[in-house]
């Protein structure tokens, strides 16, 4: 037998969100639209779908009985979507977060052999299994915020055994944590140094060893790459890309977080769901972007944690282009140490100017695009029974009291995975 949510505000998240020119200035009408609000709504769970979502007056006959459990709610909404972290590594880097704020230049940490090489050496030396049970802590802390779903890249090994010890990880660690990881393969995140002076054949080996051995593994149902000064060009991008896409993975794409680098027309041009980052995308890029249904997935904790809030991705200008935008931590031990999607939430209002809608639909239905799935992301007929609650008391709250976990019930695949002594929840 199935369930109930009753929730004061739900939040359905709609799949097409509303643009502002149909709604004047905007304000709370678009947003409650952007965020598809229902006063006192209901969702039904059946199993580990949703059976029914609607007003709580016209919820349907099954609904009504009085042996059916009903949990009730101040906020619920679809579960959040973490859609591009680097959870999956070893080690830790404040020596060089203290370096770094002392005054030291990142690129002499780099010649020192700092930066992701600390890294890139720290997972070769790991066993699997201590890649595992230190993704699994992670994951059970970013379920505590409401997320649902975590993706997951490798990109710390560089050699095909560390890249593939990453990513069955990522398989491992799924067993053991209520929410979905999705692996994302990153073996192009940067050249190691064993091929510094060799580039093509590295990114020979990434297009003829790599690629082909994660595909026919299963490990990974992503391809991304790292397209900027420093990392790769646009033209071993797209090699890189259209190899993953030969081998039936998706195209995702760092692009443009240091340079133009036109991280972001080799998106549009290879049809990828995403490109990550955009701090220097150009007009000409975005337009390309919009047109090839290109989301632009923005992580604001970046220039938050290295101190580059001056110059920020554009995301007023992606929504106008068209884009769907979405929000991520970028969770990684160099640039952005952080598991805080709420945090995110605030940095999107306060630093990009989104809405409190826009920000909440970006961590939803707009990350659920950057990962082209539509069985998560919104609260429809069908859909997984994937569902955050939270004490709060209007939506919006959600976005304005950062640094605080305000979830009272995390639910997925239509079982209660989280919850505080609060909550009326029958275990």
């Amino acid at each position: 037998m199935g369930y109930a949510i009753r929730a004061r505000q739900l939040l359905t998240m709609p799949q097409e969100a509303p643009r502002l020119a149909e709604y004047g200035d905007g304000g709370e009408e678009r947003d409650d639209a952007i965020v598809g609000l229902i006063e006192d709504g209901c969702v039904v769970v059946e199993g580990e779908e949703i059976a029914w979502v609607g007003p709580w007056e016209q919820r349907p006959k099954s609904a009504r009985r009085g042996d059916m459990d009903v949990f009730e709610t101040a906020v619920a909404m679809p579960g959040w979507i973490d859609c591009h972290t680097h959870a999956v590594f070893a080690g830790e880097r404040s020596q060089e977060f203290a370096w770094r704020n002392a005054g030291k230049p990142y690129v002499e940490v780099l010649e020192e052999g700092g930066g992701i090489l600390t890294t890139v050496e720290a997972v070769r030396q790991a066993s699997g299994q201590e890649l595992t049970d230190a993704l699994v802590r992670r994951a059970f802390l970013s379920v505590r915020q409401g997320v649902t779903t975590l993706e997951v890249k490798s990109g710390y090994g560089l050699t095909t055994a560390d890249e593939i010890k990453s990513l069955k990880a990522v398989q491992r660690a799924q067993k053991e944590v209520p929410c979905e990881l999705v692996g994302c393969f990153l073996g192009a995140h940067a050249v190691p140094e064993e091929y510094r002076d060799r580039r093509k054949a590295y990114v020979d080996l990434v297009c003829e060893e790599m690629i082909p051995q994660v595909a026919k593994g299963g490990y990974a149902a992503y391809c991304d790459v790292f397209c900027d000064r420093g990392a790769f060009d646009a033209e071993e991008a797209e090699r890189i890309l259209r190899c993953g896409q030969e081998h039936g993975m998706v195209a995702r794409i760092h692009a443009d977080e240091i340079t133009d680098a036109g991280g972001a027309m080799v998106a549009a041009k290879v049809g990828a769901s995403s490109a990550d980052h955009l701090e220097f995308v150009n007009q000409e890029g975005i337009e390309a972007m919009a047109a090839a249904g290109v989301v632009g997935v923005l992580m604001p904790a970046v220039n938050l944690f290295l101190g580059t809030i001056d110059h920020l991705a554009p995301a007023r200008d992606l929504l106008n282009a068209g884009c769907e935008v979405a929000l991520a931590t970028d969770f990684n031990p160099g640039s952005a140490m952080t598991q805080d999607l709420g945090t995110i939430l605030m940095l999107g209002c306060t630093l990009y100017k989104l809405t409190p809608g826009e920000a909440l639909r970006s961590i939803t239905a707009g990350a659920a695009r950057a990962l082209r799935r539509t069985d998560i992301g919104g609260l429809r007929a069908g859909a997984r029974a994937d569902v955050a609650c939270f004490d709060v008391p209007h939506y919006r709250y959600l976005t304005y009291h950062f640094g605080q976990t305000h979830t009272e019930a995390v639910i997925y695949r239509g079982n209660f995975v989280y919850w505080t002594e609060e909550a009326d929840v029958e275990e």
